[in-house]
C-alpha cells in the first residue's frame, strides 16, 4: 500500500514538473512570437518613415537615424544611393534599410527593399520654343534665346523638327540683355530679313517623339503622366500665381486679364492636352507650357493672345502650333526652368518591384 501511494505521488509530481516545462515552453514561444511581431511592426515603421522622407526630400542623401518609441521597441533607418545615367544623371536608385528591434532587444528584424526617385522631366527645353513639326505665326512672336541652348555661348530661341521661313512669319528673336533694354528690333538675331544660327531647324538629332523626349514617356503613354499630375482642371478659371507642379488641362485654357500663372520661384508645368491655349491680356504663365496633341496630328495646337501676354520659361508643341492675333513673348529662363526640375514636389518616388525582402 505505501508503495502504491509513493508511485502515486512520484507520478503526479512527474506530471506536475512536465506541465510546469511545457508551460515554460509554451510561454517562451509566445514571448518569442511577440517580440517578432513587435520587431516586425518597427521595421515596417522605419520603412513608411524612410519613404516619407524621400518623397519629401528626393536628392537629398538621409543620413542614419534610431528611433525609440516607449514601451514598445526601437527601430534603425539608413540608405544606400547610387545615382543613374538615365534622366541625364537625376534619377537615383536608393536601397531602404530599417531594422526593427523589441523592447527587450532579444528580437530583431531586417527590412530592405529599393525604390527610384526621378524627376517629372527627363530632360530639360534647351530653347524657349521648341516645335516638332510646323510653325504658323500671323502676330508678333517675340523669342528671347536661351544664351547657351546650342552650345557654350551659343544662344538658341528655336528648335524645330521642320525647315523654317522667317520671311513668312512674324518672327523676332533676340538676347536678354537687348529684350531688357528694349533692343530687340535694332538688334534681333532672327527676323523677317535674317534667319541666324539661333535658330535650328530639321537637324537630324531633333527627337522624332518630343514628349518623350521630355518625360520619358511615348506619347501614347501619356495618362501615366497624367497619374502624376498634382491637379487635373477642364478649364484655367482657377489658375493663379500660386499655380504650381504639374497641371494637366483637358480641352480648352483661357486666362483672365492680369492672371499671372506660377511665380520664379514655384513655377508650373502646363500641359494643354488636345486644347487651344489663350491669352488674355497681360496675362502670364512662369513656367513650362506643353501643347499636346496626338502624334502625328495633322491638326495644328493654337495659341490665341488677345492682348500683350508673355510665357518665361519655356513652350514645347508636341506636334504642330499657330499662333494667333496680338503679340507674345515667350523669354527663356533658366533659373525658372531648374526651379521646377530641383523643387521636391516635382520628383516622385516609385518601388522597385520583387526588392522588397525581410531576412
Amino acid at each position: 500500500m505505501l508503495t502504491t501511494v509513493t508511485l502515486l505521488l512520484l507520478l503526479s509530481s512527474i506530471v506536475l514538473v512536465y506541465t510546469a516545462r511545457v508551460s515554460m515552453v509554451k510561454n517562451r514561444i509566445s514571448l518569442n512570437t511577440q517580440n517578432k511581431v513587435t520587431a516586425q511592426n518597427m521595421a515596417a515603421i522605419g520603412n513608411v518613415q524612410l519613404l516619407s522622407q524621400i518623397s519629401r526630400q528626393p536628392q537629398e542623401k538621409i543620413t542614419t537615424q534610431t528611433i525609440n518609441i516607449e514601451g514598445q521597441g526601437e527601430y534603425t533607418i539608413d540608405t544606400q544611393s547610387t545615382q543613374t545615367k538615365r534622366f541625364n544623371g537625376h534619377m537615383r536608385v536608393i536601397e531602404i534599410n530599417s531594422t526593427g528591434t523589441s523592447e527587450d532587444k532579444l528580437a530583431s528584424v531586417n527590412l530592405t527593399q529599393f525604390v527610384i526617385s526621378y524627376p517629372l522631366l527627363r530632360a530639360l527645353p534647351k530653347a524657349p520654343l521648341i516645335v516638332r513639326k510646323s510653325l504658323a505665326i500671323d502676330n508678333t512672336l517675340t523669342l528671347v534665346a536661351n544664351p547657351n541652348g546650342a552650345g557654350e555661348g551659343l544662344p538658341l530661341s528655336l528648335w524645330t523638327g521642320n525647315t523654317v521661313d522667317t520671311t513668312t512669319l512674324g518672327l523676332l528673336t533676340c538676347q536678354l540683355y537687348e529684350y531688357l533694354n528694349d533692343y530687340c528690333e535694332l538688334s534681333p538675331l532672327s527676323g523677317k530679313a535674317n534667319k541666324s544660327a539661333d535658330i535650328i531647324d530639321n537637324p537630324d538629332a531633333f527627337p522624332n517623339d518630343i514628349f518623350a523626349y521630355l518625360t520619358n514617356l511615348p506619347e501614347k503613354n501619356r495618362a501615366q503622366l497624367l497619374d502624376d499630375a498634382d491637379s487635373v482642371i477642364s478649364h484655367c478659371e482657377s489658375l493663379n500665381h500660386i499655380s504650381h507642379g504639374l497641371v494637366w488641362v483637358k480641352g480648352n485654357c483661357e486666362l483672365t486679364k492680369d492672371t499671372s500663372v506660377g511665380t520664379t520661384a514655384n513655377p508650373v508645368m502646363l500641359v494643354i492636352d488636345e486644347g487651344s491655349l489663350t491669352f488674355s491680356e497681360n496675362s502670364k504663365i512662369t513656367g513650362l507650357v506643353i501643347m499636346l496633341m496626338p502624334f502625328d496630328s495633322i491638326i495644328a495646337a493654337k495659341i490665341n493672345v488677345n492682348g500683350p501676354a508673355a510665357i518665361e520659361g519655356a513652350l514645347i508643341a508636341s506636334e504642330s502650333v499657330a499662333f494667333h492675333k496680338l503679340p507674345l513673348t515667350i523669354k527663356y529662363d533658366t533659373e525658372i526652368i531648374n526651379n521646377f526640375l530641383q523643387n521636391p514636389g516635382n520628383w516622385r518616388v516609385a518601388r522597385v518591384p520583387n526588392s522588397w525582402r525581410n531576412f
